[in-house]
């Protein structure tokens, strides 16, 4: 098993900083530095790129904010709104996307700023998912898994200390990297193909996500023995 005995959060002084928050913005960052080098390969506007990244961060920060809520019926509860924990990837995730495509649409872009977006997209992921593993979000069943993880820290929310879970937060890591390594070196070769890079990306996380969670098993059980997540990935 793995084990984890990082903070959650991080103590600078009189200011606390949550790791969660911070693995994110490394993950905007360094998935928007893969996203920039593709696009300037593509000769596309930067200026278009930032103004697509803006529409991608407050989409998946609001939109998976407001699913999970609706999900876990705190949709109502004002309180609930300024949790710091607690985002759903798909509400964030066709948030962005309608955003990003209502974009596109209105100033008659090219699409190849889609696949730019594919083409980093999972590397920024891949980062921004290592604070669920140190905060122990997303576990599904106590498990002696090669991978299952054990969060010793108290601040952690998995149940017991002592045990490992199955880490939803590690899988994602390693399903956004392995996404990564495939669509990156294809960027070139799909690229007289507008899209095809896109549609590889989504078709790659959705199979990944739906076998995820078979493992991790935090999200409602919807029809025949699948999740919403699952379902969600499905369509």
């Amino acid at each position: 098993m793995i084990s984890i005995g990082i903070d959650p959060t991080i103590e600078i002084g009189p200011i606390t900083i949550a790791g969660h928050g911070l693995t994110i913005a490394l993950g905007i960052l360094v998935g928007g530095v893969a996203v920039a080098l593709d696009a300037r390969r593509r000769g596309l506007d930067p200026e278009r790129v930032y103004a697509i990244g803006i529409i991608l961060i407050v989409g998946a920060l609001a939109g998976g904010r407001v699913f999970y809520l609706l999900e876990h019926g705190d949709l109502g509860d004002p309180g609930a709104w300024l949790g710091t924990t607690g985002f759903t990837f798909y509400g964030g995730f066709i948030a962005a996307a309608l955003g990003i495509a209502y974009y596109v649409r209105r100033k008659q872009l090219s699409l190849s700023y889609l696949d730019a977006i594919a083409a980093g997209l999972p590397l920024g992921l891949a980062i921004g998912r290592i604070g669920d593993v140190i905060n122990g979000e997303h576990y599904g069943p106590a498990s002696d898994f090669i991978l299952a993880v054990r969060n010793t820290h108290p601040d952690a929310l998995t149940p017991n200390p002592g045990l490992a879970y199955h880490s939803g937060g590690l899988y994602e890591v390693l399903i956004g990297a392995i996404v990564f390594a495939i669509v990156w070196p294809l960027r070139k070769r799909l690229e007289p193909w507008p899209l095809a890079l896109m549609w590889l990306m989504l078709a790659l996380l959705s199979i990944a996500r739906f076998f995820e969670f078979f493992l991790r098993s935090d999200s409602d059980d919807l029809a025949l023995g699948l999740e919403v997540a699952q379902w969600t990935s499905l369509l």
